[in-house]
């Protein structure tokens, strides 16, 4: 029987963690992106980020397997192949500057361009771009030193794909699938190095059906979405998640 004692934490951290992660899940079967910074943020002041980290992987993976069905004839291949391969290439970069800089440092830098581009995107009247493969490949090469220094390359390619032509249902399918192949490779070295313990795995075993819960509703909010309101409202999210990860980091 999962209780309190076997996830080892109190009623009140329980009772926060569910919503936290019904209101990740919510937006990510309605977007295909934000879980894990909705999960950083809103969790962070209670459960350490290496305990964090690997709960949130692993409700990822099986968050883009959930929605797979539904998604797998949308996702543009060649989109998804030229992201990854230009993804492996720039990760060791994003490693490198992690050697030199600090990780708080970093991400607030990521942030700040995320925040001040939506911001600017919200204000004017900017003219989507159409994708041509150059600028998916440097898309790519971005996303990826940006996930090896800070792990944000979903909000990364969001904006990238919301500031083009490509289609919500295209873009959308094309992230699930893009961050499904990161987790997975993030999720085996977590593996390797022997971070899913008891704990971590009755967690999930936990949570998972709220998450489920909160992943059908949201695709099921994004089916009644037109086009243009689904990438107003990604805008939205993207300025909401990057107000709330630059406040976590200030604050701490």
């Amino acid at each position: 029987m999962i209780s309190e004692f076997t996830l080892n934490l109190p009623p009140y951290a329980l009772a926060l963690t569910g919503v936290v992660i019904f209101v990740a899940s919510f937006a990510r079967g309605y977007s295909g992106f934000g879980f894990s910074a909705i999960l950083m943020a809103g969790l962070l002041p209670i459960l350490p980020a290496s305990q964090l980290v690997p709960l949130s992987i692993a409700l990822e993976i099986l968050a883009s397997c959930s929605l797979a069905p539904r998604i797998l004839p949308d996702i543009n291949r060649r989109f998804l192949a030229i992201l990854l391969v230009a993804s492996l290439i720039g990760t060791p970069a994003g490693v490198f500057l992690l050697s030199y800089f600090p990780e708080d440092k970093l991400s607030l830098a990521v942030y700040g361009v995320i925040l001040v581009s939506t911001g600017l995107m919200l204000l004017s009247s900017w003219r989507p771009f159409s994708v041509a493969l150059p600028g998916l490949f440097l898309a790519g090469l971005v996303a990826g030193a940006v996930n090896g220094a800070t792990a944000l390359s979903g909000l990364v390619l969001a904006l990238f794909f919301t500031s083009s032509t490509v289609a919500s249902h295209t873009m959308r399918a094309t992230m699930i699938a893009y961050l499904f192949f990161t987790d997975v490779i993030t999720g085996g070295m977590l593996f390797a190095a022997d971070h899913y313990d008891m704990v971590t795995l009755w967690r999930i075993l936990a949570f998972a059906p709220i998450m489920l819960v909160g992943i059908w509703l949201g695709s099921r909010h994004f089916l009644s979405t037109p086009t243009e309101s689904f990438k107003n409202r990604v805008l939205w999210l993207l300025l909401l998640f990057c107000i709330a990860g630059a406040g976590r980091l200030v604050l701490s």
